[in-house]
């Protein structure tokens, strides 16, 4: 006895649609895994160049200190101009050199990079270091942590240490050992890198 049965259609169907499911989920995971990379590498890509400026940073402030350092106690010198108003050329400013003799903080409201705007324009020049490998030009400004010009003393404010004092707002201009045998220096660096971006750096020095 011969006996026949009927085609599956519902099964196979079911098949078809169980395989759909399957070939969306896949394709859901390989652009999550796709984009999962894009990011490590947009990620792996920012932290490069943030090393890099800081690097730029970095010697920019050491070119800074050792300019201070060739100065320091300097009645005259040959990268900066004799002042009138002290015996050594760091009592007055050295505008071309990137040098205050005083400090200015930023106001309440305003930027670090709108201080620095407003140093360039009242005459102060940036110095500015050679472009590193990476696209990074670094330039700095230096201020003495004085209130006004002349020899440093504690009458001019240079004997006090700029300990957790505050520049404006939730600024600070920096934390350091007190001692009233030295003078503090600030250091503020410009890195302008690739894509248009733009760093902030300080470093605060004793001498």
């Amino acid at each position: 006895m011969l006996s026949t049965r009927r085609p599956r259609h519902g099964q196979r169907g079911f098949v078809m649609i169980i395989a759909l499911i399957a070939l969306a989920i896949m394709s859901i995971a390989a652009i999550g895994l796709m984009r999962t990379t894009s990011s490590s590498a947009s990620i792996a890509g920012n932290l490069a160049f943030e090393q890099a400026a800081v690097t730029s940073a970095d010697q920019a402030v050491e070119a800074a200190v050792t300019w201070l350092e060739n100065n320091s106690g300097q009645t005259s010198s040959s990268t900066a101009s004799t002042c009138s108003t002290g015996s050594s050329v760091l009592a007055c400013d050295q505008a071309s050199h990137g040098y205050a003799a005083t400090r200015t903080d930023p106001g309440s409201t305003q930027s670090w990079s709108q201080l620095w705007t407003q140093l360039v324009s009242a005459g102060y020049t940036a110095v500015s270091q050679s472009q590193d490998s990476s696209g990074n030009t670094a330039s700095y400004l230096i201020q003495r942590m004085c209130a006004s010009a002349g020899d440093a003393s504690s009458s001019n404010g240079c004997g006090s240490s700029p300990m957790a004092v505050n520049t404006g707002g939730s600024k600070k201009s920096g934390s350091t050992p007190s001692s009233s045998s030295q003078v503090y220096y600030r250091i503020t660096v410009k890195v302008s890198g690739p894509r248009n971006t733009v760093s902030f750096t300080q470093a605060m020095v004793a001498l």
